[in-house]
């Protein structure tokens, strides 16, 4: 407590004296179930990746700023910085300092719902990013992991991460090559959207552990372009063990509050086969209830509330 009273202070404090730069962004998000097929009630915080406090502050122009972000801060407390940046940006591009987190060069699939492999891995922990100024849509960047331990120059060089991204207003393609040749263990991810058509986005992916003789390949189709509906279709591939997973729902838009959606997961790996569908309620800023049934070995169903806030 005596951190968080301490750290809203130090909010407080910098946002009078440049309340024009300076912002605060928290997140907070989980789930309650009231009743399941076993009758029973469950409050589930979802943990890492969520419940992230952020300070961040650039100038007016956008020349420059700095970002700190802790996760998992209701289970966790204010206990250790997730990520933190310092960064410049002029004419000669962009360059990020501090213990990074970045996902300017990292494509995912368009929601993401297979369990094998869905995107990209960020850039991330010690480093400076340098990415290049954008020309004819094309940009590149290079990330050198520069630890908090005095290591040899070639030894960081050997570690680059190099990426290059192209995007129009109808065609995305990335590369990001995350090196290590020291260990080794050098893996490479490559990427292409397509919205050319109207309501339609195809994704493609492909994940190269060349190391370890293990690839990845993931696809994915979204289509909003009938009334009301929503398709999607996912699926992902893995060389090693030849573990697959493949996911469809439709979605309906019964009114502007009330959905519809009904799906089907199938995979070798970690899912198996379930048949679900869901009716929600959305209640407004952020908060939705749901009531949902499936079949995967058993039977299960739930009544749920879903609480999501962002400022």
């Amino acid at each position: 407590m005596k951190k968080l009273i301490v750290l809203l202070l130090a909010f407080a404090l910098v946002g009078a004296v440049s309340a024009q730069v300076v912002t605060t962004a928290v997140s907070l998000s989980g789930e309650v179930t009231l009743i399941n097929q076993d009758a029973k009630s469950v409050f589930t915080d979802y943990g890492a990746g969520y419940d992230v406090m952020t300070l961040k502050a650039s100038d007016k122009d956008g020349k420059y700023g700095f970002s700190i972000s802790d996760e998992n801060v209701i289970l966790n407390g204010f206990d250790t910085i997730r990520d933190w940046n310092v960064w410049y940006k002029g004419a000669a591009g962009k360059v990020v300092f501090g213990k990074l987190r970045n996902s300017d060069f990292r494509m995912t699939l368009p929601y993401w719902n297979v369990a094998q492999f869905g995107g990209f891995s960020r850039i991330t922990d010690y480093g400076v990013l340098y990415e290049t100024p954008t020309v004819k849509n094309l940009t590149f960047g290079v990330n050198f992991p520069v630890p908090t331990t005095a290591t040899k120059t070639v030894d960081v060089l050997k570690n680059a991460d190099l990426a290059a991204k192209y995007s129009d207003k109808n065609f995305t393609w990335m590369v990001l090559a995350n090196l290590d040749m020291v260990t080794p263990n050098n893996v490479v991810f490559g990427g292409a959207s397509f919205t050319g058509y109207k309501d339609l986005t195809l994704t493609g992916l492909f994940k190269g552990a060349f190391d370890a003789n293990n690839y990845g390949f993931a696809g994915g189709v979204q289509y909003t372009g009938i009334d009301k509906f929503t398709f999607n279709v996912e699926g992902s591939y893995q060389t090693s063990g030849s573990i697959y997973d493949v996911w469809g729902q439709v979605a309906y838009a019964v009114t502007d509050l009330i959905s519809a959606k009904v799906g089907y997961v199938t995979g070798n790996g970690t899912v198996s086969n379930d048949f679900y569908g869901a009716v929600g309620y959305d209640l407004g800023n952020g908060l939705s209830a749901e009531a949902s049934v499936g079949y995967d070995t058993a039977v299960h169903a739930a009544a749920k509330l879903y609480y999501g806030v962002s400022f």
